[in-house]
């Protein structure tokens, strides 16, 4: 059994449905179920149960699954080990970060840096979830926790203040409209925490980036919790009063195989620059 092999049972196990594992294995549906029936005949062994929509892994394909997740630790890890060798200040760079830092912070000072840096490929990437570090999903996460994992370094990029903002001009009767997270598990605490700060608040629309609750303020839909260096510097967005400001820390995390390597400095300098010359806000 070769490692091309297992990936297919890994996909499947993980996706639970043989269009999901395609998607991550970036082949069509029925490659999919053809590579798990071929490997289920030549293991003489059945590897999933067809349950509903999905698929179920049995005690054997759980088996093939602890194999193929060893071997895709080492294999992550090798390649970690060997990007993070490379004295070069060259090659690509991938940070996820939330979009409103991204555009109005990262963006701003990155031409500046690939003119200094001509080698360097840098991939900006937003989203909520949390990549992960480990599996090479993202070489920097710009993230406002700092990690506990003993394998993740964290450096610093300055505390931001944020806070409720609302279109110039706006006056609200009754309950107050706010922008949230979709309603999912993992946005409950965001979610309970906005209606909370709110007295009278209800949250009227949501959205899953920053930038759009941002749009969704400036077009007057409700009020968001919202950076302050994105809601200073936007004539049509006003601050609400009473409210106050919270402070977060951010960090620009990286695993410890690539702490070392030349581009990934140079890109966690970039990144503290940056942050730094925009920070200069005093926020009253």
């Amino acid at each position: 059994m070769d490692w091309d092999d297992l990936k297919y049972v890994l996909a499947l196990h993980r996706a639970g449905t043989l269009v999901r594992a395609g998607k991550l294995l970036h082949v069509n549906t029925s490659t999919v179920g053809r590579r798990i029936l071929a490997l289920e005949q030549s293991l003489e062994a059945k590897l999933f149960d067809r349950i509903g929509g999905g698929y179920q892994s049995t005690p054997a394909a759980l088996r093939v699954v602890a194999c193929a997740e060893e071997m895709e630790l080492q294999a992550n890890a090798m390649h970690r080990q060997i990007k993070g060798l490379d004295n070069r200040v060259e090659g690509s760079v991938r940070i996820t970060a939330l979009d409103n830092f991204l555009d109005a912070i990262v963006v701003p000072a990155l031409p500046e840096f690939l003119r200094r840096n001509p080698e360097i490929e840098i991939t900006l990437e937003s989203d909520l979830r949390l990549f992960e570090l480990t599996e090479g999903d993202a070489d920097i996460a710009v993230r406002s926790v700092k990690p506990v994992k003993p394998e993740l370094v964290a450096r610093s990029l300055g505390s931001f203040p944020a806070g409720f903002y609302q279109r110039r001009g706006m006056n609200w009767a009754g309950n107050l409209p706010l922008i949230g997270l979709p309603a999912r598990p993992e946005h409950a605490a965001y979610n309970d925490s906005l209606v909370a700060k709110v007295p009278r608040g209800r949250i009227v629309a949501r959205a899953n980036t920053e930038a759009r609750i941002t749009e969704l303020v400036k077009l007057g839909v409700g009020i968001g919790f919202i950076d302050c260096f994105v809601g200073e510097l936007d004539p049509s967005l006003e601050r609400i009063p009473g409210f106050g400001l919270a402070m977060a820390e951010v960090w620009a995390i990286a695993h410890v195989d690539m702490r070392r390597s030349p581009r990934v400095l140079a890109t966690l300098d970039f990144l503290k620059d940056a942050a730094a010359r925009a920070s200069w806000k005093n926020v009253p």
